[in-house]
């Protein structure tokens, strides 16, 4: 009995954003617009370099920010991770439980992971990640009940980690597969497809029925065109979602391609735009929806989290959907 519509398994994350300036970037020698996983010290040294920044402060993890704004839409859901009892994890459960969230958190002594986020002028995020509790998530905490009775199962690359996350993960992609559950994969960033390219592939080709992916992991994964990579995961039996930024998405179902059109925005922060993507996509398929308004519907929260700063929606936006 499906009495879940989404349970994810992911990094359990906060979001730390700064607005900051592109000397800032330069002089902290980081990479403008990809993400850097930083241990706790490295962490500290950046947050000390804007400590007389104002700070923003959400739920963070690209899993994390779909599940909620599907729960923002009303869809039961379960999410999985690990924390510490510390400031951050206690934040995590709190506001998990505002959003009515049912959580399966694993408690740890390595302290809660965050995601300082860099947000310069022109709405590019440059992230620096301390994972800390979420590299110690292990198969003992998978949920694989909770994934028996969900329609669909949701996690992402980051999870590709540690062997213990990976003997995890391989756990709950087998008990989805077992029970009939929908598994959806988002691919998360290229750095992840470069480490882990065959495993990524395997891994579409045995268990997954959706996968999320932009143009640079498309690429990494399959080594052509988005075009390409979309007829491939489709060859393989899911459904290819390949987001193209600012020219919108191709979305490819067995022989059914179609092109997505971007919802025209003034960008202010890219962060989880790709993350509300597959949202929205989700919440289209999970209504029974053909591919045209999943992807409408998806290109509808990417343009409204990036015409703002954080990882959230509005609910201008959410509104739109359940009138999709």
């Amino acid at each position: 009995m499906k009495i879940y519509d989404v349970v994810s398994v992911c990094n359990a994350l906060v979001d730390i954003l700064i607005k900051v300036e592109e000397k800032d970037i330069k002089d902290l020698g980081l990479t403008k617009g990809v993400m850097h996983l930083v241990d706790s010290e490295r962490q500290r040294q950046i947050l000390k370099h804007f400590a007389d920044h104002h700070h923003s402060v959400e739920l963070g993890g690209s899993a994390m920010n779909a599940i909620r704004t599907l729960a923002e839409l009303r869809k039961k859901a379960l999410f999985a991770g690990m924390i510490s009892d510390d400031y951050y994890g206690q934040m995590i459960e709190k506001r998990m439980n505002q959003l009515g969230i049912e959580s399966k958190l694993g408690l740890s002594h390595e302290p809660t992971g965050t995601c300082l986020i860099l947000i310069t002028p022109d709405g590019e995020r440059t992230m620096n990640t301390h994972l800390g509790a979420s590299r110690l998530y292990s198969i003992d905490q998978v949920p694989l009940e909770a994934i028996k009775a969900a329609k669909l199962f949701h996690f992402s690359g980051y999870q590709w980690d540690t062997e213990a996350q990976k003997t995890a993960m391989k756990a709950a992609l087998a008990k989805a597969k077992e029970s009939g559950t929908i598994v959806s994969f988002d691919v998360a960033d290229p750095f992840v497809v470069n480490r882990n390219r065959e495993d990524f592939t395997a891994m579409i080709a045995e268990y997954a029925d959706i996968v999320f992916c932009n143009k640079e992991e498309a690429k990494g994964l399959y080594g052509e065109s988005p075009a390409f990579a979309a007829s491939q995961i489709a060859r393989a039996g899911a459904i290819a979602v390949v987001k193209l930024g600012a020219e919108g998405a191709l979305i490819q179902r067995g022989s059914e391609s179609i092109k997505v059109e971007p919802v025209s925005t003034e960008v202010v922060d890219t962060t989880a735009a790709g993350d509300m993507f597959a949202a929205g996509f989700l919440y289209g398929h999970l209504a029974h929806r053909d591919l045209q308004v999943c992807g409408r519907m998806a290109a509808t929260l990417a343009s409204d989290v990036i015409s703002r700063v954080g990882a959230t929606v509005s609910n201008r936006a959410l509104g739109d959907l359940a009138a999709l």
